[in-house]
């Protein structure tokens, strides 16, 4: 079984800026995120422990970090671990449109899958986005392509499309949907849908994940505290 992968959609920031997604920090510019999701997958519960972070190098490199933990009370042979590191480029820009590559090394069955991912592996993405105002609201959009290789026995091919925009004043709707493809018939499309209060630096989100189509019946809610600094 395959462990799910929990995370969240980008979020609008600043004046229409999104973190994640294309969007690179200033030198010494970033924000951590900490969430915490509750999930079923196939009758089974689980619990996922995420810690990320993205720290500016210079104007056009984002240095980014992750590491997540995946328990399952009831099959600890199913708990995982996974770490991800990686470099963010900018490559391209205009007005509110960003184009940036992303690179790294990943490992660990929480992030990849489970058969072969244990091996460490590289991960690459290319990634698109645009944020602005339209009509007095922040909004964002973006599109990701993104590939990880574990080796013969763990690979996957992803596919990412969010978008979200402020429906009141510091809250935003979120949506994002997965699909991807890889070994052993990895199959999945996924679709989060989520709310983000913004407190000064603070953002506090709480979205639902569900599965649409794929090996495994998954659900998921994900609560998320992230800081900007």
């Amino acid at each position: 079984m395959r462990g799910i992968w929990l995370g969240w959609a980008a979020l609008a920031a600043g004046q229409g800026t999104a973190v994640a997604g294309p969007w690179v920090f200033d030198s010494g510019e970033g924000y951590g995120r900490v969430a915490v999701s509750v999930e079923d997958v196939e009758g089974l519960s689980a619990r996922r422990y995420d810690v990320y972070s993205e720290i500016g190098l210079t104007r056009s490199w984002t240095l980014t970090a992750k590491a997540e933990r995946v328990q399952f009370p009831d099959a600890e042979d199913f708990n995982a671990e996974g770490y991800r590191a990686t470099l963010r480029r900018a490559l391209w820009s205009r007005e509110t449109v960003h184009v940036s590559v992303e690179g790294g090394a990943v490992y660990g069955a929480a992030i990849g899958g489970v058969r072969g991912c244990d091996e460490l592996g590289t991960e690459f993405r290319l990634t698109s986005g645009a944020s602005g105002r339209w009509s007095g609201a922040h909004w964002y959009t973006f599109a990701d392509i993104a590939t990880r290789l574990h080796g013969e026995q763990c690979w996957r091919d992803r596919v990412e499309i969010g978008a979200g925009r402020e429906i009141a004043r510091n809250v935003y709707f979120t949506n994002q949907i997965w699909l991807e493809r890889g070994s052993e018939n990895a199959r999945s499309t996924k679709i989060e849908t989520g709310v983000l209060y913004r407190m000064n630096k603070l953002d506090f989100s709480l979205a639902v994940r569900e599965e649409l189509s794929g090996r495994f019946d998954e659900t998921g809610v994900v609560v998320a505290l992230a800081r900007r600094f």
